[in-house]
C-alpha cells in the first residue's frame, strides 16, 4: 500500500488547557509543522520519529502541539523532504468545544427509546407512533407478557439485557464523573427508562430473559413499520447476572429522589442472585427460529463476578468477595484453549461480553469495606495488570491506539480500554493513564487513517451512511451515533465486497455504507462508553 502525505486531526478539536496531538503520514521524521490561522504562522515544531505498527501498516508520526493554546480555527501543515505539502482539515482550540457532541451522543438514548411515541418536536426527522407494544411470546410456551420500553439496541430493533446493562452502567459512571454536564440532560431519567423495561424482564422466579426482538431482522423501515410477532428469548445465566449487579449499582442513584424505586431495584437484584444461586448455569444461543442479535458468551464467570460485586458495595457483605475471586480464580485455573485462546483468560474488561472491569471498580470504590487488605492490593493489581498492557500498546501504536486486533466495534473497544486506562489513573494519579485514554477518543474523533469522525453529524469528513434502520429510513442521518468503526474481520458481504480486494491494512477496513454492519453499525453500548469517556475527560 502506497503511503501518502497526509494529516489527521481530532476534528472536534482541542480544549486550550489540555494536551493537543496530531499525526502524518508520508514523513521521514523531524521535518517542521506549522499552524496557521488565516494565512499566518502563529506556531510551529517538528514531528515525532515514524512508528509503525501491524495495525496501521504504514509509518505515522506524531505531532504533539501542547503548547500551543491561542484560541480560533487553525490548519496543521507539513512538508516532506521534497518539498511536497499536506495540510490537516480545519480544527479549533478553545473551550465547550465538546458540549454539542456530548450532549447529542446522549439525545441518541432519547430518539432510540422503544415502546412511546416520539413527536416531532422531540423526534424530529425520526418522530414516529408508540412501536413494539404489543405483548410478547414467551419462547417455547404459549403465554405472552407486555414488555414494552428500553432503548432499540443497535441498528436493529431488538433489545438485550446484557447490551443494556453495559450502556446503563457506563450512564451511570458517566453522571457521576461529570454530574455538572448531566444537569443539561436528565441522565438519570434516561437510565431509568432502560431500567424500567429490564424490570419486565425478571421472571417470578428471578431468571431474567435474555431479549426480546421479532424472530428475524426487518429491513430498513421506522420502529413502528415492524409489526412482526414480539419473542422474549429464554433466561441466561449472563443475563441474570448483569441484571442483578446493574440494578443493585443503579439503586444507590435513585435512593434520594425516589427510595422505593431505589428499594426495588436492590430487591429484584437480590432475587436474581438468588436464581443464580440456585440455577446451574444457563448460557444463551439463539434458538433456531431465531435470528436477531444472540449476545451468546462462553462463560458467565464474569456477569456473575460483577453481580457479586455490586451486591457487595450495597451491604458491604465480605462473603460477596470471597465468592467473586473464587470466580475469578475458576478462570485462571482453566487450562489454555488453542482453538478459542481468547478463552480462560481473566482480564478487567468493560465490554458488553467481558464485565469484570466493573466488577472491579465497584469493588476498589468500595475498598474501605474489604476487611482482608491485601485483597484490596490484589484487585488493584489485577486492573493496574490490564492497564498496563494497554498503556504499553498505546505508546507503541501508530495512531496512538489500544489495539493490537480491530474486532467488530473497534470504535467502542477503544473506549472502553480508555475505560480501564482512567480506573488505572484513579488509583495511581499517574498522568500517563490520562493521556493513553485521551488517545482513544482523539483516534475516534479524526487521528486514524481514514481521517474521519466516527460520531455521526460531527467532524469535517463525518460518518454519513449508518448501519441504522431510523436513517435508513427516512434517508436522513441521525446525529450522536458512533459508528462500530474499522473491523478486520469484513464480517459482511459489503465489506467483503468493497475492501477485501483492496487488502487493506486492519485501521483501514471500513466503509461507510449502509449495509456494512461489521464496520458502521451503531449501538447503545458503544454510544455510552463514549459519553463515559468524554464525561471522565472533562471535555464537557
Amino acid at each position: 500500500m502506497e503511503t501518502k502525505l497526509a494529516v489527521f486531526v481530532n476534528q472536534i478539536g482541542y480544549l486550550p488547557e489540555k494536551t493537543k496531538f496530531a499525526y502524518a503520514t508520508g514523513l521521514a521524521g523531524s521535518e517542521a509543522f506549522e499552524i496557521s490561522c488565516g494565512g499566518e504562522v502563529c506556531f510551529s515544531g517538528n514531528v515525532k520519529s515514524p512508528v509503525q505498527d501491524r495495525v496501521a501498516g504504514e509509518p505515522v508520526c506524531l505531532i504533539d502541539f501542547s503548547d500551543f493554546k491561542q484560541d480560533g480555527e487553525f490548519v496543521l501543515r507539513v512538508k516532506d523532504s521534497g518539498g511536497k505539502a499536506a495540510e490537516s482539515v480545519p480544527f479549533k482550540i478553545g473551550a465547550h468545544l465538546y458540549d454539542d457532541i456530548f450532549f447529542s451522543t446522549l439525545n441518541y438514548f432519547y430518539l432510540s427509546r422503544c415502546g412511546v411515541e416520539l413527536d416531532q418536536e422531540h423526534g424530529w426527522y425520526w418522530a414516529h407512533q408508540a412501536c413494539h407494544n404489543t405483548p410478547a411470546l414467551v419462547y417455547g410456551t404459549n403465554k405472552k407478557i407486555e414488555v414494552n420500553g428500553g432503548w432499540h439496541d443497535a441498528g436493529d430493533y431488538g433489545r438485550y439485557i446484557v447490551a443494556g446493562s453495559k450502556a446503563v452502567m457506563d450512564l451511570l459512571l458517566a453522571y457521576e464523573a461529570n454530574s455538572d454536564a448531566a444537569i443539561h440532560f436528565d441522565i438519570l431519567a434516561e437510565v431509568r427508562f432502560e431500567l424500567e423495561w429490564m424490570l419486565k424482564m425478571q421472571r417470578i422466579d428471578g431468571g431474567v430473559y435474555h431479549k426480546v426482538s421479532c424472530y428475524h431482522f426487518c429491513g430498513f423501515i421506522n420502529p413502528d413499520e415492524e409489526k412482526d410477532e414480539l419473542v422474549v428469548s429464554p433466561v441466561s445465566s449472563t443475563a441474570t447476572a448483569d441484571f442483578a449487579g446493574c440494578c443493585a449499582f443503579a439503586s444507590s442513584f435513585f435512593e434520594d429522589s425516589d427510595p422505593d424505586f431505589a428499594k426495588t431495584l436492590l430487591e429484584v437484584a437480590f432475587k436474581a442472585q438468588k436464581y443464580l444461586d440456585t440455577h446451574d448455569d444457563e448460557l444463551f444461543k439463539n434458538p433456531s427460529e431465531i435470528t436477531t442479535g444472540g449476545y451468546g458468551d462462553w462463560s458467565s464467570c464474569d456477569e456473575r463476578y460483577f453481580a457479586y460485586a455490586a451486591l457487595f458495595y450495597k451491604t458491604g457483605d465480605n462473603s460477596y468477595l470471597d465468592k467473586a475471586l473464587a470466580l475469578r480464580q475458576q478462570i485462571l485455573d482453566q487450562p489454555d484453549d488453542p482453538q478459542f485462546p481468547w478463552k480462560n483468560k481473566w482480564f478487567e474488561g468493560f465490554g458488553w461480553g467481558m464485565v469484570a472491569g466493573y466488577g472491579t471498580e465497584i469493588f476498589l470504590r468500595a475498598k474501605d469495606k474489604i476487611i482482608d487488605k491485601q485483597k484490596v492490593q490484589l484487585l488493584q493489581d489485577s486492573m493496574l495488570k490490564s492497564a498496563d498492557r494497554l498503556l504499553e500498546r498505546v505508546k507503541n501504536a501508530s495512531f496512538g491506539t489500544s489495539m493490537d486486533k480491530v474486532h467488530w466495534g473497534s470504535c467502542g473497544h477503544v473506549c472502553d480500554d480508555a475505560h480501564a486506562l482512567l480506573v488505572a489513573y484513579d488509583i495511581t494519579g499517574r498522568t500517563e493513564y490520562y493521556e493513553a485514554a485521551k488517545k482513544q477518543l482523539d483516534y475516534v474523533l479524526g487521528c486514524n487513517p481514514n481521517n474521519i469522525c466516527y460520531v455521526t453529524g460531527f467532524g469535517t469528513n463525518t460518518v454519513k451512511y449508518p448501519h441504522h434502520r431510523p436513517s435508513g429510513a427516512v434517508k436522513k442521518t441521525m446525529p450522536g451515533m458512533l459508528s462500530g468503526g474499522p473491523c478486520e474481520g469484513l464480517h459482511d458481504a459489503c465489506a467483503k465486497e468493497k475492501l477485501g480486494p483492496l487488502n487493506l491494512p486492519p485501521l483501514r477496513c471500513f466503509i461507510d455504507d449502509v449495509a456494512s454492519y461489521s464496520t458502521n453499525e451503531i449501538a447503545i453500548y458503544w454510544n455510552s462508553t463514549f459519553v463515559y469517556v468524554a464525561s471522565k475527560l472533562k471535555m464537557v
